[in-house]
């Protein structure tokens, strides 16, 4: 099934907020299988939410899962929008009508409550509805002509409740093969050099995407498969993942992040700076923190430039030493992630290379 998301809400658009909700329906679409391909945010405009819905059946789409717009307020119009998208008449139900009352009567403490609570009673004609126990909006489903609409509340708290605990259970019924993922997480190779050594294998996979993430500090093959079950998947993805895993042998890591990677073997240090430049009050490279005789020093300088700043760290450790550079355009406080990914980077292939000469 393809399924595409409309948030609807100006205050998202204006930054007053986070979207969350699109997140958390992704991941429960993927697990359901279904295919995202769209994600749109739109402003409280009835013209722009009916064209977003039209744009979104015509590429395709064989469910459109709304979030937004289901209050009692003027402008919350989702739900009569949507219905009359689809040619379906709204109408009043009791029953919908009393859970308005008593919900709204609870909460305010008083049998006298405002009539336009009651616009939250109105559904289209055959609209499966989504109870929400958390709010006063109940979510619902509505279908046409092969087009299915879901409106869920905006709220964060009410949308994850009302998609946990009704629409995922009316959904079930429509699953598909769940897409399985996996994740390869490498240091000290660059996104283009990964590409370079993994050209071949993205371009003949077709059953498997495989895709690449760059961070400030790692790199990330991730590769994607749908199937029945997790032994499907992994017979599906077992020879592509043993080739990358082979081509990028000398830069695999078990952890997630170097920084997990770096803490776990990184020895007593202490850091002397030679200027002003700090690092951040919240860096951390390890778990001790001492100025012994055995533990590592970094010793911390800047240099201008004329397009910024370079930071020069050198490494004493052992009789060994080890000098590495930073460049960060304009300001380096104004570039403390990638200053810190660098360091922690180097720090790491300098302790490897360490216990390799050991070995």
């Amino acid at each position: 099934m393809k399924v595409e998301i409309i948030n609807v809400g100006t205050e998202l658009l204006l930054g007053e907020i986070v979207n969350t909700n699109a997140a958390e329906i992704q991941k429960a679409c993927r697990e359901l299988g279904f295919s995202i391909f769209y994600q749109t945010v739109v402003g409280d405009n009835p013209d722009r939410f009916k064209e977003c819905l039209e744009t979104a059946f015509l590429r395709g789409a064989d469910m459109v899962i709304t979030t937004g717009g289901l209050g009692p307020t003027a402008d919350d119009l989702t739900k009569e929008l949507s219905a009359e998208y689809l040619g379906l008449d709204m109408e009043f139900r009791e029953e919908e009508a009393k859970k308005v009352f008593d919900k709204c009567s609870f909460l305010m403490g008083s049998d006298q409550i405002p009539e336009t609570n009651y616009k939250q009673a109105y559904y289209p004609k055959g609209a499966y509805i989504l109870e929400n126990d958390v709010g006063t909006a109940n979510g619902c489903v509505m279908s046409r002509d092969q087009k299915r609409i879901v409106n869920l509340p905006g709220p964060p708290k009410e949308m994850r409740y009302v998609l946990n605990h009704a629409l995922l259970p009316y959904l079930e019924r429509y699953r598909e093969d769940k897409i399985y993922t996996y994740n390869i997480n490498t240091m000290m190779i660059g996104e283009s050099d990964m590409a370079q050594k993994l050209n071949d294998i993205v371009e003949e996979q077709k059953e498997v995407s495989i895709a690449l993430y760059a961070s400030e500090d790692h790199c990330r093959v991730r590769l994607a498969v749908k199937a029945k079950s997790q032994i499907e998947a992994d017979h599906c993805v077992d020879v592509a993942k043993h080739i990358i895993e082979e081509r990028l042998k000398d830069y695999i890591v078990e952890e997630s992040s170097l920084n997990e990677a770096l803490f776990a073997i990184m020895p007593p240090y202490y850091i002397e700076y030679k200027d002003d430049f700090r690092l951040s009050e919240t860096f951390r490279l390890g778990k001790s923190y001492s100025e012994s005789k055995e533990a590592m020093k970094l010793e911390i300088g800047k240099r201008k430039h004329s397009l910024g700043e370079i930071i020069r760290v050198v490494i004493y450790y052992g009789d060994e030493t080890e000098t590495f550079e930073v460049a960060a355009l304009k300001e380096a406080t104004l570039s403390y992630a990638r200053i810190e990914s660098r360091i922690v980077a180097n720090i790491y292939r300098f302790l490897k290379k360490k216990k390799r000469s050991k070995d």
